[in-house]
């Protein structure tokens, strides 16, 4: 029995290939509504260490498949630990990151440190973040000149709202949005800088950096050496 640890589009694309017996498991609710077809082999759970051995014991995994998001530290490390401690196989299925080489835009700029970041974000006066919800926090500070773009579940909601973020701040939409879709939001909220993860070509980052360079705005990517290194401002600005 396999275990995929999913929820993205990858995973997606494992469990319609996969000739095997699995689980997918997704870390949402509204994230479990991708993969209803699958009906009873999609767990909707938070792993935790224990969660995590418990399940493996009781459903005879003997392999698990780590198809989820590249930002997603903590269940990856978790699951390299426990396939460790139970001489189970862990196989990772990431999807790849883009490199810097690979864009050829002099207005999108890398960032792995927290402070020179945010001394950036100040010389613009419309920021779109499209970092998803649960670090939104870290850049209240900006939320009376920037707007919020995040999944339209309730837990995303909640954490914008618990951020000080007003409503009319908030915009809620599932992407991965095209190129003149992300062109017509920027002219339309006359954004002057976009802000994302390196979400690769999957994640839609290709189309923001296009979108960027159509309306000659900056983009502003933060590395997953952003997050994991700068992990204590993040945890205090909760």
């Amino acid at each position: 029995m396999i275990l995929i640890l999913g929820g993205t589009t990858e995973s997606k694309q494992i469990a319609e290939n996969i000739k095997e017996d699995f689980f997918i498991s997704v870390a949402t609710s509204y994230g479990k509504e991708d993969f209803e077809y699958l009906k009873d082999r999609v767990v909707n759970i938070v792993f935790d260490k224990k969660s995590l051995e418990e399940f493996v014991i009781k459903n005879n995994i003997d392999r698990i498949i780590d198809a989820t998001h590249p930002y997603a530290f903590e269940i990856s490390n978790i699951a390299k630990e426990v396939s460790k401690k139970l001489g189970i196989k862990y196989i990772s299925r990431k999807r790849k990151l883009i490199e810097k080489n690979q864009i050829n835009y002099k207005k999108a700029y890398f960032f792995e440190d927290y402070q020179k970041f945010k001394e950036f974000l100040k010389g613009f006066s419309s920021i779109l973040f499209t970092i998803g919800s649960k670090h939104l926090c870290v850049f209240k500070e900006f939320k009376d000149i920037a707007y919020f773009r995040v999944l339209p579940d309730i837990e995303s909601i909640k954490r914008c709202k618990s951020c000080g973020i007003k409503g009319s701040r908030i915009i809620a939409m599932q992407g991965v949005f095209s190129v003149e879709f992300n062109v017509a939001m920027f002219k339309e909220l006359k954004i002057d800088c976009v802000v994302s993860k390196n979400s690769s070509m999957a994640g839609g980052l290709m189309n923001k950096i296009e979108a960027a360079y159509k309306t000659n705005i900056s983009i502003a990517i933060l590395q997953p050496e952003f997050f994991k290194k700068n992990l204590h401002h993040i945890t205090n600005s909760q």
